[in-house]
């Protein structure tokens, strides 16, 4: 399928009216509205408002790819939208393009929308391809751009491909006091717990942390005392939560991957047990991990 495919003449806005992306999106959403793609209008509005602004890509000083998987649609489409002055990132006001693209796919589509997410994102990051789309007057003018033609949508990856091939791992005899300051240190939302074999036995993730953390932190907010627990409390677990064992807090249940795995199968997987992480294991020894972030970057790096 080439780039081309998932655009449609009466889905490009030239000259695009608007001055946030914000507005742009709800322009752009407009347009596919009117021609009849969206099958629920209210769930697509209610979606951009609920979702607004963490599913956007930017693309540099070029353009806004904001994007949204919802039911509202029955298939992927596009909108494009050329404004005559640069629009602005609500976000960061020192951020702003002309070009900004709208992404709506359903659910089901999940692997050819981050494709495509992808696909424009790789093509906006040319500079060619840049000056082509603003100097487009018509949606036959965009149409017409010749890298939209050459651009074909990447063959499916596997998970070897794209994950994080050295995962920061925790061992389980660790405190949780220790698991939530190396997420801290590493920028990390989830540690798969091994043991000295590599194998899994479970994973700390913020959630386990917010559960066993959040109510002493808050208790100690309310009334300003904290008593320093005794080791016996620590032992029988009646304590300082921080000095829990991270094989107390663990979740054990946890959803791997195999590096043989398609991307089509992860994003299914993703979509269906709303997960966003997981840890890729070979016989049961944890070779690496894959977030969704990794995802996107991988498919939108040049």
């Amino acid at each position: 399928m080439k780039l081309k495919d998932v655009l449609r003449e009466e889905h490009i806005v030239v000259p695009l009216d608007a001055t946030t992306v914000k507005a742009a999106t709800e322009r752009l959403a407009e347009r596919l509205v009117k021609s009849g793609a969206v099958a629920d209008a209210a769930r697509l509005a209610s979606v951009i408002e609920r979702a607004w602004p963490e599913d956007l890509v930017t693309v540099g000083e070029h353009a806004f790819l904001p994007h949204f998987r919802t039911d509202a649609v029955q298939e992927l489409v596009t909108a494009v939208g050329i404004a005559p002055h640069p629009v602005r990132w609500e976000k960061d006001n020192r951020r702003s393009a002309r070009i900004v693209i709208l992404i709506v796919a359903p659910p089901r589509e999940a692997p050819t929308y981050l494709q495509v997410v992808g696909a424009l994102a790789r093509t906006l990051s040319v500079p060619e391809n840049v000056l082509a789309l603003l100097a487009a007057k018509s949606g036959a003018d965009v149409l017409r751009i010749a890298a939209l033609e050459a651009v074909e949508l990447p063959p499916q990856l596997t998970v070897r491909d794209v994950m994080t091939p050295q995962a920061f791992t925790i061992s389980p005899d660790r405190t949780l006091g220790e698991a939530a300051q190396l997420m801290v240190e590493r920028d990390v939302r989830a540690l798969p717990v091994i043991d000295d074999a590599g194998t899994l036995l479970g994973m700390v993730t913020h959630r386990e942390l917010l559960r066993h953390l959040l109510p002493g932190f808050l208790q100690r907010a309310k009334t300003g005392e904290y008593r320093a627990p005794t080791k016996a409390q620590i032992h029988r677990g009646s304590g300082d939560p921080k000095e829990m064992p991270v094989k107390d807090a663990m979740a054990r249940a946890v959803l791997c991957l195999s590096e043989d795995q398609t991307l089509s199968e992860v994003a299914s997987l993703m979509n269906a047990k709303d997960v966003d992480r997981f840890p890729v294991v070979r016989e049961g020894v944890v070779v690496g991990f894959l977030t969704r972030a990794d995802l996107v970057r991988r498919l939108v790096a040049p």
